[in-house]
């Protein structure tokens, strides 16, 4: 029978990574070069934990015992090849984007995945379909439907079958879904990646000369940058690296351009855009501190540990969906922990904490915060419908919503 891991086994997992990563980073003070190896930690966890419960029946991937050595090899190349492409068009393009080569920790990541995947790369395949149970491991596998797109345009080309036939390979759901998966996937990466290397240092950062003397604050800016860490190192992981061995290969994305706009609206740089429209409303905290309804610090004290009790909240709820969680995409169902309450946890948790952190400044009350905010909060609720939309296409989300009725607060909405 299968099983779904925990998501407290998820949560757990990725604390242990954050917490050794900093005490790693902090001791050895190599986070500027190495920022990115908790991805690659919390990759090999995943693995191991998914390969003994495919050893013991648990999953819907399986370990075989037949090997035919010249067909795997044939496999292995190809789609080494054809990630060796992508992968090194990927780091061109970053490299002379004049948005992304700004930021040197998206080229030093690249470089460094290029480097790696050039020596490891060939391994990767070989072994993977060593343990592969079926062919119905390489429909979801990205390499496996390039591969089908560049053959029928050979031999579309050569057949002289004209551009209409060949662009019809193209115009093919489940090719358009490989290719925007891509798309998607070099979108989000540098965006993660970035948060992990800033997480990182601001956990280093907060913590030196023993957490300032025990300072209240300066702990409680730790503890949110760790929290932080955590749902960054996971989110990296699922857009950086999506195979078996993870199990977290999408499945399906959404091809309709309301699901993107509302998508691509909250993240950098298209987040800018929203932004001047629509003032965010915890931006207030930053621009106008002194205006903080409360001076008495017994009342600042419950204020920073309600904001987090919060935040561990969200980033609880995020990471219940383990390397499963990205944007647009249908990857697999979680049906425990907050997402066996509401089919929203994310979301609820999330603008709940932005009220919070907004709602006691003066300045927040003003229209154009109070308006721009109301927007901020109408976008990410119709991400969520988007994505049920997307989602409600597959039987087993259809039960799953018959079980959770309830959208984004149990009982009520």
């Amino acid at each position: 029978m299968y099983t779904i891991i925990s998501p407290h086994l998820f949560v757990l997992i990725n604390l242990l990574v954050a917490i050794a990563s900093f005490l790693f980073f902090s001791r050895y003070g190599l986070h500027e070069r190495y920022f990115f190896v908790p991805v690659f930690l919390l990759a090999l966890i995943y693995g191991i934990i998914n390969l003994t419960r495919q050893k013991r029946g648990l999953s819907p991937f399986a370990v075989r015992r037949q090997i035919r050595t010249v067909p795997l090899l044939r496999q292995a190349i190809a789609r080494y090849l054809v990630w060796l492409v992508v992968i090194y068009l990927a780091l061109r393009f970053y490299e002379t984007h004049p948005f992304y080569g700004r930021f040197r920790e998206n080229i030093t990541f690249f470089s460094f995945f290029f480097k790696l995947y050039l020596v490891a790369g060939l391994p990767y395949f070989v072994l993977t379909l060593v343990v592969k149970s079926s062919r119905m491991e390489d429909f979801y596998d990205p390499a496996v439907r390039i591969i089908h797109i560049i053959k029928h345009t050979i031999t579309g080309i050569i057949r002289r079958k004209g551009l209409h036939a060949i662009l019809r390979v193209f115009r093919r759901e489940y090719n358009q879904k490989v290719l925007l998966n891509l798309v998607m996937r070099c979108y989000f990466i540098p965006v993660m990646i970035v948060q992990v290397y800033v997480n990182i240092d601001n956990s280093i950062r907060y913590s030196g000369h023993n957490f300032g003397g025990y300072d209240f604050f300066t702990i409680c800016l730790w503890i949110t940058s760790i929290l932080w860490l955590m749902d960054t190192v996971n989110a990296s992981l699922s857009y950086c690296i999506e195979s078996r061995w993870v199990e977290n290969r999408s499945r399906s994305i959404d091809l309709t351009v309301g699901g993107w706009l509302v998508c691509l609206a909250c993240y950098p740089p298209m987040n800018d855009i929203t932004g001047t429209f629509f003032p965010f409303g915890p931006l207030v905290a930053m621009r106008y501190p002194e205006s903080f309804l409360f001076k008495d610090m017994t009342f600042m004290y419950i204020f920073k540990v309600v904001e987090i009790l919060l935040l561990v909240a969200h980033v609880y709820a995020d990471i219940s969906l383990g390397p499963s969680v990205a944007n647009i995409t249908f990857k697999r169902i979680q049906t425990r922990g907050p997402f066996g309450m509401v089919r929203h946890p994310g979301t609820t948790t999330k603008l709940t904490l932005w009220w919070f952190q907004s709602a006691l400044y003066t300045e927040f009350w003003r229209l154009e915060f109070i308006l721009g905010h109301i927007m901020w909060n109408v976008i990410y609720i119709l991400r969520a419908l988007t994505e049920e939309r997307h989602l409600s296409k597959f039987g087993e989300y259809r039960e799953y919503m018959k079980k959770v009725r309830y959208r984004f607060v149990p009982g009520l909405i």
